[in-house]
């Protein structure tokens, strides 16, 4: 008998599956599509791992099955290949990037094959390749054609070691996650100017499809908390301060014209003092602002706690005023422009409209904050005036409009937190206003240094060091509350209390605006601060109804949060907000390994995007490839590719030097599996409409971002007419991971990895790994990884390669009644639950039933192994039921028991119910217990089965013909009885 050797079949087989191209998929077949995929694969040099042989044999499975099954089934393949992994391995191995990619890449063509992974390798993708990332550059075009591109300079997370941005996932105890040893430096925020692609734009409808994805739960729900989507309102809490408010109104002559009512009974509400000095005429020749400015210093007194408010030509009057000053007072806003159309020419410039030179540095000296305030879409009074003054007092312009927590706003209340400091909170119950004891700040927060008084800097600096040491998961999961006092004390706006400030890391900063008002009566974290730092808990709800609440008692919660809203936006103090985690998508990355950002920087037109025509733009192969350090990739230093002509105007420009985020290239790439090789269009929307959305998709890492990513660039292809299917993956299984025996990690430094070619070249083959990964665990716990189970799933396909030889051997001959309805229902049961378990991703028990299936054939050859169709069923059942998950065995079988095409096209079976019961029953049937029949049927059928059954034999529905059924009873195995 021919001895099962993994060595010699495997191979024979790949090279047979390459020759005859077995897994290339027609598009065009008339065949129901399947496909089903992995996450993108990243080639570094140690070659595949453990890992990889778990996920991609995940989905190869699926991707057998549906091609045993008859359907046109597709298993892609391609390489993530850009990156920092790349790169730095790269610098590591002193070769280029793209020449590490040309060993890299065929060298995993290999370790692939010897998987026995059945991918179709005439549509392989790379997207290092110009045919592929031309392609993620027109993506990043049309979302700056649609406004969902734009620039901005934000404070990040920065690895001095990558000289790039880190998002806040790859953060690991205050370290770079690629650079995370003791002698590591610890990350910290820098101000990088950087491209975002403005994914919150499709945040609720992301959100509101999520639920009815078929999904693992656990993804579902990490979609949903990373958008994190909450209505509420942002409420403004003052600080306590001893600032003294002098406001100057305009040309009406007269403050109730102004909008200063409005600011001075907001700042009056909080306690402060405000004078609004009721100026002598409207005039604006020079005369009439010197008197002005006279007046008000005459009845004024200005210190150091001061702040003046100029608004309209007020603002000409403080200028004035600040001029002649003795003493420097504490900050001088001039706000909404300094003129009415009308009274002054606006062509003019703003000086020789009064017949005088301001002395701009004795102005400046005499104030130590200058704030200009403009709303750039007032048509009355020229932006251009807010510009020329910025310039004169050397500081930026604060445009209303262009602030965008506001721009949907009042703009009244943004310039109140202006002119007065304030904590902006975002809460989803304002109505437990009533009970916000103290004001909690993340250490990030921007307002924290001015918060913090001297007494309290020292100590609040070094919480905000150690805050830095920990991670977004470890501060939310932390039960030990820590935190400090700032030394600041805010104003409650409902109700006027004092309240203190404090810094806590339990608060992130990435969420709604970094701070919270702490209602300890009501929140479980905001109890446990206040315990331990003996703060005030006051309870202000009782049975959804508001109590200690003021005017606002025994209203329900829902009515109270309408009128709490309703009366703090009057006061200005608040606004309605519906708020998100989730934070735009920045796409810039500071390294050479990338795809060029497909822009240009012009001095005179600002970014102008590269015409289409001119895509891809090249990244230009360089010699030294290390970042400068400077912020900018080494690009900048590829002078002859840098420098450019504008397209626009065509004068000096230089090209972008940001690279892209490889997040771009996995977040279409199943797109593009579908086109591989098209340089006319993105991809063919036809093909897409007929083969998207993937069926079938796996992987156990870095799944929630990637996979809003993929959902956000599939909608947006919708808005475009490229497809018709906004979500990318129809099912997708979150698996676990191949950890250690112990269940802690592989990895290199441990020495514990597990080499799966080892494995193969042992003798024990792919299949046996293949086998044992998929039946170990349920896939969405992972596997222990155990030394015997590779050894203990080779036995098993031994024990079907001996059935089969010893059938080969055997004389044909009839098969015994029992022994063929034994193999029958054998056969049958396997094939349906076999069937039924890898449809819904339970591999293990799929592997489970094949094995009680040769284990059954064992027992009943014992009673004689002949040659006739009922063994040729069974050992056909078997061998085609294993195919998807030991493909090489199963094909060299299949030819062995008299078949010349392959077992992984068109070959799985179906199985009939008449040969699934073990036992048949005999089942008494009563109408009003009364007997009239019986009926025979398989001991294991339901209740309803046994009910119908009964109903349908033609003796019992005679007896009910004209009778309504009231109820029918059933004992199990024994009668039914139907009382009519």
């Amino acid at each position: 008998m021919q001895r099962y050797n993994p060595k010699d079949i495997e191979p024979k087989w790949q090279a047979i599956w390459d020759e005859t191209s077995a897994y290339t998929t027609d598009f065009a077949s008339s065949k129901p599509k399947y496909m089903a995929m992995s996450m993108f694969n990243y080639p570094s040099g140690a070659g595949i791992h453990i890992g990889h042989a778990m996920n991609y044999t995940i989905s190869d499975v699926k991707a057998r099955f549906k091609r045993q099954q008859g359907f046109e089934s597709y298993h892609p393949i391609g390489w993530d290949a850009f990156g920092l992994p790349a790169e730095n391995y790269a610098i590591k191995a002193g070769v280029s990037p793209q020449q590490s990619m040309a060993k890299i890449i065929p060298d995993y063509h290999k370790q692939y094959k010897a998987m026995g992974w059945s991918n179709d390798w005439e549509k392989e993708i790379a997207t290092h390749l110009p045919e592929y990332y031309k392609w993620t550059q027109w993506i990043f075009m049309k979302m700056y054609e649609h406004g969902l591109a734009y620039q901005d300079a934000r404070m990040q997370w920065w690895c001095e070691k990558d000289n790039t941005v880190l998002a806040n996932e790859q953060i690991v105890d205050g370290k770079c996650w690629r650079h995370d040893g003791p002698d590591d430096p610890l990350v910290e925020k820098k101000e990088v100017k950087q491209w975002f692609f403005r994914i919150t734009a499709y945040a609720d409808e992301i959100l509101g499809a999520t639920d009815a994805l078929d999904w693992t739960e656990s993804v579902k729900l990490a979609q949903k908390n990373w958008i994190g989507r909450s209505q509420g309102a942002e409420i403004n809490f003052t600080l306590a301060t001893d600032e003294n408010y002098v406001l100057l109104h305009g040309f009406s002559g007269s403050p109730e014209e102004c909008f200063f009512p409005w600011i001075q009974s907001r700042l009056e509400a909080t306690s402060a003092k405000v004078t609004v000095p009721l100026l002598p005429n409207s005039k604006s020749d020079n005369a009439n602002v010197v008197e002005q400015s006279d007046f008000v210093l005459a009845h004024e007194t200005f210190d150091e706690n001061t702040v003046l408010l100029g608004h309209s030509l007020g603002s000409a009057v403080a200028l004035r005023v600040v001029e002649n000053l003795r003493t420097p007072i504490k900050k001088l806003i001039l706000a909404a422009g300094f003129a009415q159309t009308g009274f002054l020419d606006h062509e003019r410039p703003f000086e020789a409209t009064f017949d005088w030179k301001f002395d701009w540095e004795k102005i400046k000296a005499n104030a130590h904050e200058i704030v200009i305030l403009r709303d750039s879409t007032d048509s009355v009074v020229p932006p251009e005036r807010a510009d020329y003054l910025a310039e004169k007092l050397g500081v930026s312009v604060t445009d209303f409009a262009a602030n965008e927590s506001h721009i949907c706003a009042d703009k009244e209340p943004f310039v109140l937190q202006v002119i007065r400091q304030s904590v902006t909170v975002f809460t989803t119950r304002p109505d437990t206003l009533f009970g916000a004891t103290f004001l909690v700040v993340a250490p990030e927060h921007e307002l924290l240094a001015s918060l913090t008084t001297d007494e309290q800097r020292d100590e609040v600096e070094a919480y905000v060091k150690a805050a830095k040491l920990k991670t977004e998961v470890e501060r939310q999961a932390s039960k030990d509350k820590t935190g400090v006092f700032t030394g600041s004390y805010a104003t409650n706006p409902i109700n006027g209390a004092r309240i203190p400030v404090w810094t806590a890391d339990y608060v992130l900063v990435g969420y709604g605006t970094g701070a919270i008002m702490a209602v300890p009566a009501h929140d479980e974290r905001d109890e446990e601060f206040a315990r331990k730092f003996d703060l005030p808990i006051i309870q202000v709800i009782d049975n959804d109804r508001l109590v200690q609440s003021g005017k606002f008692d025994g209203q329900t919660t829902t009515a109270a949060i309408v009128a709490i809203v309703r009366e703090l936006e009057t006061a200005g103090a608040a606004i309605e907000k519906i708020n998100y985690k989730m934070r735009d998508w920045s796409v810039s990355r500071q390294r050479y390994w990338g795809a060029p950002i497909p822009m240009i920087d012009c001095p005179g037109c600002g970014p102008v995007a590269v015409p289409e025509q001119e895509l891809p733009v090249i990244l230009p192969e360089l010699d030294d490839f290390q970042p400068s350090g400077d912020g900018r990739s080494a690009l900048a230093r590829a002078t002859d590719w840098l420098h450019v002509e504008c397209p626009q105007c065509g004068g000096p420009a230089e090209r972008e030097t940001d690279t892209l985020d490889t997040y771009i290239c996995s977040s279409w790439y199943m797109f593009r599996y579908l086109d591989p090789h098209n340089q006319q269009v993105i991809f063919d929307p036809q093909v897409i409409n007929k083969w998207m959305p993937v069926d079938f998709y796996n992987g156990g890492d870095h799944a929630t971002a990637h996979l809003l990513y993929a959902r956000f660039v599939a909608r947006f292809f919708t808005k475009l007419g490229l497809s018709d299917n906004p979500e990318p993956f129809r099912q997708m299984l979150f698996n676990g991971k191949v950890t250690a025996a112990d269940g802690s990690a592989f990895s290199k430094s441990k020495g514990n990895g597990i080499d799966p070619l080892e494995i193969i070249e042992s003798g024990y083959g792919a299949d046996a790994l293949r086998t044992y990964l998929m039946f170990t665990a349920p896939l969405e716990f992972g596997a222990k990884w155990d030394a015997q189970g590779v050894p203990g799933t080779h036995r098993f396909l031994s024990r079907i390669w001996n059935l089969v030889q010893e059938y080969h051997d055997a004389t044909p001959g009839e098969c015994p009644e029992q022994q063929r309805k034994d193999l029958l229902r054998v056969t049958h049961q396997a094939i349906k639950k076999i069937t039924d378990d890898i449809e819904s991703n339970s591999y293990n028990t799929a592997i489970a039933a094949a094995m009680t299936m040769v284990n059954e054939l064992y027992k009943l050859k014992v009673d004689g192994l002949a040659r006739n169709d009922v063994w040729q069923e069974a050992l056909e059942a078997i061998v085609v039921c294993v195919g998807p998950f030991a493909p090489h065995i199963s094909e060299e079988l299949w030819h062995q028991i008299g078949h010349s095409s392959s077992v992984h096209h068109d070959s799985w079976p179906t199985y009939n119910d008449q040969y699934l019961a073990t036992d048949i029953v005999t089942i008494v049937v009563q109408i009003n217990g009364k007997l009239r029949g019986e009926i025979k049927i398989a001991s294991e059928a339901d209740e309803a089965d046994v009910i119908q059954a009964a109903t349908d034999d033609i003796k019992i529905a005679a007896h009910l013909e004209g009778q309504t059924i009231r109820k029918a009873v059933y004992v199990p195995n024994r009668l039914v009885n139907f009382v009519v």
